[in-house]
């Protein structure tokens, strides 16, 4: 009889599943109730498990809204990698772009929960728990992108770094608009996002 265990040690898959549960379930409880009123009781409730379980797999309600962010921007990193794998220059940032926005569409709920998170979580010293850092592997990514570019001939000269950072702040502005504005466009939105980046990064004949 074959073991249920997966080989990368993660757990049996009916662990595994479990945590999906409790993730899932504490998007949907941050998003409709907010931070302060998501509590791990509540959490539990919606998983129909005890707050033992929950601690179980999460050592504190910290470690599980870590690990919602985590897991949210682990999903929209495959959609993104496979928006722009082998793909260069233009069709590149297009897919990159639509990629992270369709993702913002796609899954309002994750977008309202780690909004609600990094506003909110943090550290022991009092200090934001996220904040933006040198080592971004997110900007990374979008500047590696856009030098590639550069390098294939499909993008004029500029400062990838600050580009990077503009594209970047662009798709984070409408993730809070997603959040707060219910008459928010984020088709038109994408539309304008694509042909604005598409004119300000292509090489001029």
């Amino acid at each position: 009889m074959r073991s249920t265990r997966e080989p990368d040690g993660a757990g049996t898959f009916t662990e595994r599943a479990r945590r999906e549960q409790i993730l899932a379930c504490a998007v949907e409880a941050i998003a409709e109730l907010g931070y302060g009123r998501a509590s791990l009781a509540e959490i539990a409730r919606r998983a129909g498990v005890s707050k033992g379980v929950v601690s179980y797999y999460f050592p504190g309600k910290d470690r599980l809204l870590e690990q919602v962010v985590a897991d949210v921007y682990a999903r929209a990193g495959a959609a993104v990698a496979e928006a722009t794998t082998g793909r260069t220059g233009t069709a590149a940032l297009r897919g990159y772009l639509e990629a992270n926005l369709g993702f913002l569409a796609g899954h309002p709920a994750g977008i309202r929960a780690v909004t609600e998170i990094v506003m909110n979580l943090r550290g022991s010293d009092g200090a934001p728990r996220f904040t933006p850092t040198e080592a971004d592997p997110v900007l990374a990514h979008l500047e590696q992108l856009l030098r590639d570019g550069q390098r294939a001939g499909e993008f004029r000269d500029f400062d990838a770094r600050s580009m990077a950072v503009l594209l970047r702040g662009a798709i984070d502005t409408a993730s809070g608009r997603l959040v707060t504005d219910p008459g928010f466009d984020l088709a038109a939105y994408t539309r304008e996002l694509v042909g604005t980046a598409e004119l300000a990064t292509r090489r001029t004949p």
